[in-house]
């Protein structure tokens, strides 16, 4: 009998450690599960994350506005003034009403204040929520859930505006040997892939936009793909050399005006190198 109970003791041991090390190798293997922007335009809800789990990393500060609003120093009790043309017997009530759009993004906002965007790519596993910290480290090591995770999260460089404020958009994410994350990106070094996907979509806060493929190249990390445009207004000229630069050759134009999006993995072939996908926002 002891016997018995003592080999059942030690098979409910070893089939315990079996499952967490499953468990773990799936967790290391996989990125935190998002919903799709996709699923949530449909009414799809997110679930919320557990107490405190966004009380890590940046959140949004109230500012000196919010602090007048809530202190009732805003008199919402004025009387509004029509206009001397119609009196208020003659508006239409109807006019006055607007339907009700919810933004789709909130619910990743209740999740993470730090969500900025999501960011897809055609015929690539590129097709992820984007966020912003304070700086460029934190998302490297965590997910949109500020969880820890070897995968970390697509991020924004600390030091753009977002939504397209900025003349150049910085995006980070990390290489996976399974294909999570940014490694398709060296799918563009085939020219074929590069032609027939040439195009990116970054959805932010308040439009949907296009960019257009014009450079991917190889190099070790260098702060001039990233620093440069904060402080250089000669935007054409670095554009030109960026497309100078690529394994591949296209006819794109560009001004002072053009906005840059560029996305950065870690390549390995070069010691301690960098992927660099350049692309222009474009109207369509």
């Amino acid at each position: 009998m002891k016997r018995k109970i003592g080999l059942t003791v030690l098979a409910l041991a070893f089939f315990t450690q079996l499952f967490f090390v499953l468990r773990t190798h799936y967790v290391q293997s996989n990125p935190a599960e998002v919903p799709s922007f996709n699923q949530t335009e449909n009414g799809q809800e997110l679930d919320q994350p557990a107490d405190g789990a966004v009380e890590n990393g940046s959140g949004i500060p109230s500012s000196d506005s919010d602090e007048t609003i809530m202190d009732g120093e805003l008199d919402l009790d004025d009387e509004v003034s029509f206009s001397d043309d119609l009196s208020e017997d003659e508006i239409d009530e109807s006019s006055l009403l607007f339907e009700f759009s919810p933004n789709t993004f909130s619910s990743y906002l209740s999740i993470n204040p730090d969500f900025t965007g999501w960011l897809s790519i055609d015929n690539t596993a590129i097709d992820y929520p984007v966020v912003k910290g304070r700086d460029n480290e934190f998302y490297l090591e965590h997910d949109f859930y500020k969880e820890a995770h070897p995968f970390g999260s697509i991020f924004m460089d600390y030091r753009n505006i977002g939504n397209g404020q900025d003349n150049h958009t910085i995006i980070y994410g990390h290489y996976t040997p399974n294909g999570h994350m940014f490694a398709d990106l060296e799918n563009y070094l085939s020219e074929d892939f590069f032609l027939d996907n040439n195009t990116i979509t970054l959805h932010d806060m308040f439009a949907e936009r296009t960019y257009e493929i014009f450079s991917v190249h190889i190099a070790p990390a260098d702060p001039y793909f990233i620093n440069e445009s904060f402080r250089n207004p000669d935007m054409t000229d670095y554009m030109t050399d960026l497309q100078d630069r690529s394994v591949h050759q296209t006819d794109a134009e560009f001004n002072d005006d053009t906005r840059l999006l560029t996305l950065i993995s870690c390549n390995y072939t070069v010691d301690d190198g960098r992927i660099y996908l350049h692309a222009i926002e474009i109207d369509e």
